[in-house]
């Protein structure tokens, strides 16, 4: 007997149902049984298999086919990703990277698919079969794992567009597809290739046009959005343009089409101002302007051609009047989103629950992982943020965690030194410290995952503040402070260090004195994020072990902290 289980997705059934926030289970037998409800299942494995090597098969398909927070796929790693609305639920297509950043084994790797899966609720996913396996394409120039793209819906049909890859040359393919389960490519793949009046583009099947360039020819990372004054669709892609540098460097060219299929290259949308190669776009309109998100890195290129002078990575931005663009960046505030190649990349956003949200891809120290969403929406200087979901991640605490002061550990590496004394009263904390001297505290609660949000009074004074988490030894000594992440008011920055107090992972953010400030730390897996008056602020990668607590430090001053409460968070 060889029964398997195959499990998908339900919704509105409590605690009896398998898989958390799906959209239905359907389970596959034989006999075409079908199951409602976990105990259903359970009496099948104990009923109906009737050995232990069908049994074991059937409960590690329903074990994979069960719904992850921070999700990867089996066996991979997140890389870049989109994402698209279907009867209720999001579909997530991703490339699948290499787990642990190994080489790979060509003729096993270079035929992989994209990774799929769905969600209700943008934090719970359940992984499906890979779909677009480039194996299946008998097209002479899609002969290696496909890059990024994106899927759109028209009539009832959805079209994933996709990066056509030969050798080192890029094209722009098509396949369409009822349901996103089952796909078929288009015949006139491919549908976009650079055209020579703006974009080097191909001297013949293998070799461009550009001397410099030699069999380099990019055209990528295509992104399709609806036009809501016209009965069209706008393309943006990523290809290069010789534009007066010592080399040529990336642009992204924008397109029109009126049937998906059929596109007509308008030129140029976005040139950076220097060789720093993004790609990855996002393109959405808030209110009367248009946003275009790129990733780039100091690796690309470019020192220094980010806002923030911290970061090595980020999610940079662009604005424009109109969706054709010219997209021009401000260089005085170009980041929606940064950090280090320890933090978060590559972004897409879609319109959930009546909110632009943007997830992207997590790092997570090293195991990257799709992210918590984020609103994104603009600041009253119209610069470009993303904040945070509450309307989504208040629903994956699990409880309120004990907030009492349980230890107040040393400042020193060898002696018994303390700078300050903390006091709690109702949920409120203050301490004063010693000049030039700080001084943390331990909370009671401890668990896997954490938030802790609180609010620092407008009449602190103190030089810098921050939030220390341990989970190692008792807590009494600075060794066991595993991560402190620093607000550094008087030098307008936030930093992650530990107790040698090295600044590794930072990020400037403007404060002003004698200001309230309300702050949110959430620690999910292995990545921990901050928020300021909700909009995020910093993440990065760090090594979480679990069974963490968490508390508060100050530096050289006096604070006063309001409000604080400590939750749980889910697995």
């Amino acid at each position: 007997m060889n029964n398997k289980v195959v499990l998908t997705c339900l919704t509105g059934v409590l605690s009896l149902v398998l898989l958390q926030g799906c959209a239905s289970v359907q389970t596959t037998v034989q006999d075409e049984e079908t199951f409602q409800t976990e105990i259903e299942i359970q009496e099948f494995l104990e009923t109906e298999l009737d050995d232990n090597s069908d049994r074991d098969e059937a409960e590690a398909i329903m074990e994979t086919k069960k719904a992850k927070i921070r999700y990867s796929p089996d066996g991979y790693s997140m890389w870049d990703s989109w994402y698209v609305e279907k009867d209720g639920e999001i579909h997530l297509i991703h490339l699948k990277g290499l787990a642990g950043g190994i080489s790979y084994n060509e003729a096993e790797e270079a035929v992989r698919g994209y990774g799929h899966a769905v969600t209700p609720d943008l934090v719970h996913w359940t992984e499906q079969q890979d779909i677009l396996n480039v194996d299946r394409s008998k097209h002479p120039y899609d002969q290696e794992f496909r890059y990024t793209g994106c899927t759109v819906e028209h009539e009832g049909t959805y079209y994933t567009f996709y990066t056509m890859r030969k050798g080192l040359g890029q094209r722009i393919g098509v396949a369409t597809s009822k349901d996103l389960y089952e796909w078929k490519e288009y015949e006139g793949n491919p549908v976009l290739v650079p055209n020579e009046q703006w974009f080097i583009t191909f001297a013949n099947e293998n070799v461009s046009n550009h001397k410099a360039w030699g069999g380099v020819v990019d055209c990528r990372d295509m992104l399709v959005v609806k036009d809501d004054q016209g009965d069209g669709f706008w393309g943006y892609f990523v290809a290069s343009a010789d534009t007066g540098k010592t080399t040529p460097t990336s642009v992204v060219g924008v397109a029109y089409s009126w049937d998906l299929l059929n596109w007509e290259q308008r030129g140029i949308a976005y040139m950076p101002d220097s060789v720093a190669m993004p790609e990855m776009i996002d393109v959405f309109q808030i209110g009367e302007k248009w946003y275009m998100t790129l990733t780039t890195a100091k690796n690309n290129g470019c020192l220094s051609g980010f806002s923030d002078p911290y970061i090595t990575r980020a999610q940079i931005y662009a604005v424009s009047d109109s969706p054709q663009g010219p997209f021009v960046e401000n260089y005085d505030d170009n980041v929606m989103m940064g950090g280090q190649l320890s933090s978060g990349y590559s972004s897409r956003s879609i319109v959930f629950e009546g909110k632009r949200r943007v997830l992207y891809t997590d790092n997570n120290y090293g195991n990257a992982v799709v992210s918590l969403p984020k609103d994104v929406n603009v600041n009253e200087d119209r610069h470009l943020r993303l904040y945070y979901s509450g309307d989504i991640l208040q629903n994956i605490r699990t409880g309120e965690l004990k907030n009492s002061i349980a230890i107040q550990p040393t400042t020193s590496f060898a002696w018994n030194t303390k700078g300050g004394d903390w006091k709690k009263n109702g949920d409120n904390y203050s301490c004063s410290t010693d000049r030039n001297s700080w001084q943390a505290f331990l909370m009671k609660g401890m668990a896997n995952n954490l938030e802790l949000e609180f609010v620092m009074d407008g009449q602190s004074d103190c030089s810098m503040l921050g939030i220390v988490l341990s989970n190692r030894g008792d807590g009494k000594y600075l060794n066991d402070l595993n991560h402190i992440l620093a607000i550094d008011l008087n030098n307008d920055r936030v930093y992650l260090t530990n107790a040698e107090w090295d600044l590794t992972n930072c990020r400037e953010y403007l404060f002003e004195e004698n200001t309230e400030y309300h702050f949110r730390m959430l620690l999910l897996g292995n990545t921990i994020e901050l928020y300021i008056n909700d909009e995020f602020v910093f993440n990065s990668g760090i090594d979480n072990a679990g069974a963490n607590r968490a508390g508060l430090f100050v530096n050289d001053g006096t604070i006063q902290i309001n409000d604080l409460a400590l939750y749980g968070l889910e697995e």
